[in-house]
């Protein structure tokens, strides 16, 4: 079928979200769900796709209240199958088989990674072309989180994700503050490696920093225990102490994330809440 010719600011809205974090523990499912929860609340048309198929997190949270596809990106061909997957939401077909209900195309999708996927993901984008692809095919820019604790390891990540998406993507590098303050992210902060690459006039623009919100212990726990997502945490009441807690958890994280709506598909607008 042939496809649609879209409007520019119709293919200057697609975003793809990657959600990444090498290290297991840093808090980039967190940050995917709270994302998530503002897609929700914005009544954004997206699709999520779990590629952590050990501990689908995104999926036992909330796989009744959005579409959330599995991929298992460590099995060989998976990730041909997911660029592919996103052709048939981008491009629905105009008719389908009677008793099937219609899709409606999608401009806005997430994508969370497994921990240790960082090689995967560098064979991805270059065995594919991934973001020349992207760009071309589904007119679509890459945004790229990066969920960091203070260690070593979080600089480390970072370089090697920039070393081979350059600027061919967005970054929001996500420091969460259930490790410390950002002023504390101290080997990310003195980098000089990070601060030459923050310095260059080209990369400035493409590379955005925020914090996450710690989310108290035992209101964590209780979302964990019960697989509640962010919005039944705030509607249950049988624990009114985790009520509050997630109700002021995630009214930080829309702030926090305030800066770089945009690049997270969000427009550009102070009415969430």
């Amino acid at each position: 079928m042939a496809r649609k010719k879209m409007t520019a600011q119709e293919n200057s809205s697609r975003r793809l979200v990657i959600v990444t974090g090498d290290k297991g523990g840093v808090g980039k499912s967190t940050f995917a769900r709270g994302l998530l929860q503002a897609w929700i609340d914005e009544q954004q048309d997206f699709v999520a796709f779990d590629a952590d198929v050990s501990n689908p997190q995104i999926k036992r949270f909330y796989s009744t209240e959005c579409t959330i596809e599995p991929v298992n990106i460590f099995k060989r061909g998976q990730t041909d199958i997911f660029l592919q997957e996103l052709g048939k939401y981008i491009f629905p077909p105009d008719s389908i088989e009677d008793g099937k209900e219609l899709v409606s195309p999608k401009s806005l999708f997430l994508l969370e990674l497994p921990p240790q996927s960082s090689n995967i993901l560098k064979d991805f984008v270059n065995d594919m072309d991934l973001f020349e692809t992207i760009k071309n095919i589904y007119q679509m820019r890459v945004t790229m989180v990066v969920v960091i604790s203070r260690t070593l390891d979080s600089v480390n990540q970072f370089v090697n994700l920039y070393s081979y998406c350059q600027n061919n993507v967005d970054y929001i590098v996500v420091k969460n503050n259930f490790f410390g303050e950002e002023h504390e992210f101290n080997r990310y902060n003195n980098s000089q490696v990070i601060q030459d690459i923050k310095a260059n006039p080209e990369n400035q623009k493409y590379i955005h920093e925020i914090g996450m919100p710690d989310l108290i212990e035992h209101a964590y726990d209780y979302l964990d225990r019960e697989s509640y997502s962010f919005a039944k945490g705030i509607q249950q009441n049988d624990l009114i102490a985790v009520k509050g807690r997630v109700t002021a958890w995630l009214r930080n994280f829309k702030e926090s994330i305030k800066p770089v709506r945009h690049l997270l598909g969000l427009p550009n607008s102070d009415a969430a809440k």
